[in-house]
C-alpha cells in the first residue's frame, strides 16, 4: 500500500539516542565535573593529576603515596565513583532529567570518564 501525501510522517522515537543526549548535555557535564574535580580533597586531586597528566602507572603511584599498588586501584576506584555520585547529583538538579534519562547521560559519562578528566586536568 502506497502512503498519500498528506499521510504524518513516522514520528520519532520520544527517548533521545545517547549521542544526542551526550552532545546537549555535553556543557553541562562537564561543569559537574569539573565541580566535582574541584571538591574533592586535595590527596585525591593530586593522585588524579599524577596518573592522567603525569602518566604514572599503579605501582608508581603507590611508591609515590607510601602505599600499596591494590590500595591504590581502590583509592582509584573510589574517587571516580565519587566524582560520578557527585555529578550526578548536581546533573540532576540543573538539567531536570528523569531518573532514566541521568542514568543513561552518568552510563555515557562513565564510558567517557578517563577522556573527561584528563581534559579537565589539562584545562
Amino acid at each position: 500500500m502506497i502512503a498519500s501525501p498528506s499521510a504524518a510522517p513516522p514520528r520519532a522515537t520520544e527517548r533521545p539516542s545517547s549521542e544526542r543526549l551526550l552532545a546537549s548535555a555535553d556543557e553541562a557535564l562537564r561543569e559537574a565535573l569539573t565541580e566535582s574535580f574541584d571538591r574533592l580533597e586535595l590527596c585525591d586531586r593530586n593522585m588524579l593529576r599524577f596518573h592522567y597528566c603525569r602518566g604514572l602507572n599503579i605501582e608508581k603511584l603507590a611508591g609515590l603515596f607510601c602505599s600499596h599498588p591494590a590500595a591504590v586501584v581502590r583509592q582509584l576506584v573510589r574517587i571516580r565513583e565519587r566524582l560520578l555520585r557527585d555529578c550526578r547529583r548536581t546533573l540532576a538538579t540543573r538539567l531536570g532529567l528523569e531518573r532514566p534519562a541521568l542514568d543513561r547521560l552518568i552510563d555515557l559519562a562513565r564510558d567517557r570518564f578517563d577522556l573527561a578528566i584528563a581534559r579537565i586536568l589539562r584545562a
